[in-house]
């Protein structure tokens, strides 16, 4: 992973201008500048862009709300690195907000034409696991190896054997042993559980197998059995040949009779149908016979229809007379109309007139009278509306009132916050370096009071043993100071944090307040605003009632006027109608018409009654002509009724024959019922033979088909026979493979191989480092007292003295030997397949060295530069600065931290 640019906006120092650093030019890199200028920051953001993780403040669950610079909400890192010969660009953003914080993460692969592709997943999780696979590294190995923190540089060697393993193991690439091992356990298991289940269903097998004995005796049984039931159905076949004989005989007879009874029911027929003939001609003769005798005096119907026709022709006359004199009425009655008409047409004008203007006012005033009343209605209702609006504003105006206040009180709380909140951040960023003092004071004064090591803690120079009081004095006075210190400010921030948390709740409640002062203020103008325009409709709608008021009496008092010449129009008209002389003429003339019609006596019922009588009489004579015709047919009657019951007579004797036939077939029903019930005995016997016959079929179809499937079941026992060797040889195999690929197998060796590797490295740079006064040895067996082995990783180191443990060095010889093997890690990671660190980068600690020490550490920096194509150094001693050909110099400045680029050739 070697950086390129990196894009930097609120972390930590830096300020809310995104500021933009390019790394692509430069291989030996120096970050100098002030204490808290940000040379760390620079680094902690390359950390926190890759990983999400950098610096956490102790005791702080959030990290990354720690690391957002004070007074900002947002903050936003950018960077752009090459892995294996490709580039990549990593965006990551954090936000503060009120609910749950913001955090976004953006990865992308830039194509040959410098676009971007995106690589970015739907969770933040996932898109992080994909960047750490891409670069093949996790925080924890990048900080064991290639990032020498700032006060860690020890971070590799006081780790523990098993932790340094497991950092070797990210370093080598051996996770994907890890996998394979899982995998082979994974098929060990699953082969094993396969084996277990095919051992279960190998006893199921036997336990099936053990039962074809008795199968094949069940089915012995059943098939004699079955010849039993075959000798039963046979003697069953011969009753129902037998009744099936009586069953044709008997269907013959049935046959005979229903001919003969065919022939009887024809008999029948025709003995009705000829009944029947007879009966018609018979009431036929009788009805001519009985008519002939009631018309037998034509001569008084004829006398009795003279007289009713002179009758009737007498009521005609009056008729004619009557509808003469209502024609002449109605030819009056026709004028007077015409005279009515001719004067009403001049007449109905002038009235038609006067009612139209009439009917216009009082519809003009039926509308003025709706709209005084809608007028009336709707002041009603405005005053309402108006009377609660003014109760609204007043109980917002008073409500007001009562907070005006608060918008002070809430600007002085939230400056005393910020203050507060200022000196908060103060005095943790002291108490952290009040803590960092502590470490250093204790692990001084730890070395200050080894009387095996003489020499000065520092300087590395020999001390006398007054000079060691006066060390030890001063560096527990000094602890002393610094405890006291620490122990003040823990107390005031604790009480700030209580402060500042209750302060806050403070602010809130009256940032609440005033959020609703605002809103009843809106309010309030529009309450005002709503009254003035209702005022204003108020104002118009009273003119508008007092207006309808002036237009009601008005129209009120037309009306009346146009009501009066209207009904003197119509007295006028009528007398004038009066007075004219041949209106007068015809109305008598349809008076005297109409007594003459009342004179006439004429009855319509009694000229209805006679016509009726007449047509009565007409009828009869008609029907008497009619009959004449038919009194010359009855002889022939007489004749047909004689031969008619001669025929009845033959069809009795013919039917008397046919009775004494049915007799011989009398007990066919009782035969019938006979051959039915035995042959119900039979069917309910042949029934039951056959259930039982179909019972034993099944039973040995069933046991047949179990019969084969045992022939299945043990070739299926055969076969997983063999399949369960198989898969045992096959868990044997993959267990193999997992206790190689093991961390006591292939993983092991790999580790053990590495070791000659960073020691010969490690050695060759710490030989420069002590002139050849010093050796590391990395053991990875470690002997037991009870005998064998264990695996390990002990670090130790030989110089001048003798062989010691790591943690016996003072502070500068401890660092070069840090430094020696973080060298050596970093080199093998730079030449390790499946890794891409290409960069190695150093944050302070030379301090604790001497000027040649110095000079040594430079002089193996510029030897190992061409193993890496970045190399990051943060120093502030002018003695490193003055070596590197490039300076990135960061200043501090009241909009945050600036970095500015300086080449020196």
């Amino acid at each position: 992973m070697i950086p390129l640019k990196l894009q930097i906006k609120n972390f930590l120092s830096y300020g809310p201008e995104l500021q933009t650093i390019h790394f692509e030019p430069y291989q030996l890199i120096c970050l100098s500048g002030k204490n808290g200028h940000g040379k760390s920051a620079l680094l902690d953001a390359i950390t926190w862009v890759l990983w999400g993780q950098a610096r956490k403040i102790s005791g702080n669950i959030k990290a990354d709300e720690g690391l957002v610079r004070l007074g900002e909400t947002q903050m936003l890192v950018i960077l752009d690195f090459e892995c294996s010969g490709q580039k990549y660009r990593i965006r990551r953003e954090y936000a503060k907000t009120y609910g749950k914080p913001y955090t976004a993460l953006d990865f992308g692969m830039y194509r040959s034409d410098n676009t971007l592709i995106q690589l970015t997943e739907k969770k933040i999780r996932e898109t992080q696991k994909k960047i750490e696979n891409t670069i093949h590294l996790t925080l924890e190995s990048f900080t064991n190896s290639a990032f020498l923190r700032q006060g860690q540089a020890n971070e590799f060697s006081k780790k523990s054997p098993k932790e340094r393993k497991e950092i070797f193991a990210q370093i080598l690439s051996l996770q994907q042993y890890e996998v394979v091992k899982k995998l082979a356990i994974d098929k060990v298991k699953y082969s094993n559980l396969k084996i277990n289940n095919l051992k279960h269903f190998h006893e199921k097998i036997e336990t099936e197998l053990s039962k074809k004995e008795l199968i094949n005796s069940k089915i012995n049984e059943i098939k004699s059995k079955l010849t039993d039931i075959t000798t039963r159905e046979n003697l069953e076949n011969k009753k129902q040949k037998k009744l099936s004989d009586k069953r044709k005989q008997l269907s013959e007879d049935q046959k005979n009779f229903q001919i003969i009874n065919f022939q009887f029911e024809q008999l029948l027929k025709k003995e009705k149908e000829k009944q029947a003939e007879l009966l018609d001609i018979r009431s036929k003769w009788r009805a001519i016979h009985k008519k002939k005798l009631q018309y037998s005096n034509r001569a008084i119907l004829e006398e009795k229809k003279n007289k009713l026709s002179t009758q009737i022709n007498i009521y005609q006359k009056m008729l004619q007379k009557q509808l003469k004199l209502k024609e002449q009425s109605l030819q009056n009655k026709e004028k007077i109309h015409i005279i009515e008409k001719n004067f009403y047409e001049e007449f109905n004008k002038k009235l038609h007139t006067k009612k139209l203007e009439t009917e216009r006012l009082r519809i003009k005033l039926s509308t003025e009278e709706k709209n005084l009343k809608n007028y009336i209605k709707k002041q009603n209702e405005k005053t309402n509306e108006k009377q609660l609006i003014n109760e609204k504003l007043k109980k917002l105006q008073d409500k007001l009132y009562l907070n005006i206040i608060n918008k002070k009180e809430l600007e002085r709380e939230n400056k005393q916050f910020e203050r507060r909140k200022e000196y908060y951040q103060k005095y943790i960023t002291q108490g952290n370096w009040i803590k960092r003092e502590l470490d250093g004071l204790e692990q001084k004064q730890l070395l200050s009071q080894d009387e095996g090591n003489p020499s000065c803690p520092l300087c590395e120079q020999n001390l006398s043993a007054s000079r060691k009081r006066f060390l030890k004095a001063k560096f527990t006075k000094k602890k002393q100071f610094l405890i006291h210190r620490f122990a003040r400010l823990s107390k005031i921030i604790k009480n700030l944090k209580e402060k500042l948390i209750s302060q806050h709740n403070i602010i809130n409640k009256l940032k609440k307040t005033e959020e609703k002062n605002k809103l009843a203020e809106i309010q309030i103008t529009e309450l005002e605003k709503t009254l003035k325009s209702l005022t204003l409709e108020l104002e118009k709608t009273t003119t508008n009632i007092e207006e309808s008021k002036k237009i009601e009496i008005n129209l009120s008092k037309n009306l009346d006027t146009s009501i009066k010449e209207s009904n003197l129009i119509e007295r006028e008209g009528h007398n004038r109608l009066g007075q004219n002389t041949e209106y007068k003429n015809l109305l008598k003339s349809i008076e005297l018409d109409d007594n003459k019609i009342k004179n006439i006596n004429y009855d319509e019922n009694k000229h209805k009654e006679t016509s009726t009588l007449l047509k009565n009489i007409e009828k009869q004579l008609t029907e008497y002509d009619k009959i004449s015709e038919q009194i010359t047919l009855q002889e022939e009657r007489k004749k047909n009724i004689h031969e008619l019951c001669l025929y009845l007579k033959e069809i009795k004797i013919q039917k008397k024959e046919l009775s004494s036939k049915m007799n011989q077939y009398r007990n066919l029903k009782d035969q019938q019922e006979k051959i039915e019930i035995l042959e119900q005995s039979i069917d309910k016997n042949v029934k039951n033979i056959n259930l039982l016959k179909e019972q034993f079929l099944q039973e040995k179809g069933s046991l047949e088909n179990q019969k084969s499937k045992l022939k299945i079941l043990e070739k299926e026992y055969n076969n997983q026979k063999i399949t369960i060797e198989s898969l045992v040889k096959e868990s044997q195999d993959y267990q193999l493979i997992a206790n190689a690929t093991g961390k006591d197998g292939i993983q092991a060796l790999l580790i053990e191989n590495a070791i000659p590797e960073i020691e010969q490295e490690a050695n060759s740079i710490l030989s420069k480092l002590t002139n050849n006064q010093a050796q590391i040895f990395i053991e990875s067996l470690r002997d037991l007292k009870k005998g064998g082995t264990k695996e390990t990783l002990d670090i130790k180191i030989s110089d001048s003295v003798g062989i010691r443990q790591y943690e016996l060095f003072s502070g500068g010889e401890a660092f070069r030997i840090d430094f020696a093997l973080r060298i050596a890690i970093s080199k093998l990671l730079a030449r390790r397949s499946g890794t891409a660190l290409q960069t190695l980068i150093i944050d302070e600690g030379f301090g604790s060295q001497d000027e040649e020490g110095l000079c040594r550490i430079m002089d193996a920096i510029y030897k190992i530069q061409d193993n890496f194509s970045k190399i990051i150094i943060v120093s502030h001693l002018s003695t490193m600065k003055n070596q590197f050909p490039t300076h990135f110099f960061i200043e501090k400045g009241p909009n945050g931290s600036k970095v500015k680029i300086i080449e020196q050739g």
